[in-house]
């Protein structure tokens, strides 16, 4: 019989339970989920002096199109590129960006895109560029959320989100 010290089966219990509430998810229900959000600057004044050919590929992207100085200043600001995924096929599925902005305070904006009829992966693109962009300034904290048959079912947000 192999004898174990008294201090060990408590530790063995509490790490057992650490390792298992870690692994819980936060997904709700499984119905959809947000998997990543990759937010993107556009600064006027900014070019990006890379070898790295993703990096500069970015930029260009965005700056597609843009052949006068009004095209360009219309580019300028921030794209958020949305992944989500969701089990729930064939029922329409809102995505919504909330922000705010540095100069209007604590004022929260919003935009939403519907997907029709979404696909297991999906992907959705939003932009705040332009007047809005200049007018209101760079965006300082967002949120995004995934709302399907009027309750949220899935949302991912900045860490100055409040």
């Amino acid at each position: 019989m192999i004898r174990t010290p008294r201090l060990f089966l408590p530790l063995l219990t509490t790490g057992l339970a650490c390792l298992l509430a870690s692994c819980a998810t936060t997904d709700s229900g499984g119905v959809a989920q947000i998997t990543k959000v990759n937010p993107y600057h556009l600064k006027p004044g900014m070019w990006i002096q890379t070898e790295d050919a993703m990096i500069a590929f970015e930029q260009r992207h965005h700056l597609h199109g843009a052949v006068t100085a009004e095209d360009y200043a219309e580019k300028f600001g921030h794209y958020f590129t949305i992944f989500w995924k969701t089990s729930a096929r064939g029922s329409a599925t809102t995505v919504r960006l909330e922000y705010l902005q540095a100069n209007t305070g604590p004022t929260v904006h919003v935009k939403e895109t519907v997907v029709g009829n979404p696909k297991g992966r999906n992907t959705t693109d939003i932009a705040v560029v332009g007047e809005e962009y200049t007018k209101n300034g760079p965006i300082i904290a967002w949120k995004a959320s995934l709302i399907s048959g009027g309750q949220t079912v899935g949302e991912f947000k900045s860490f100055q989100w409040k």
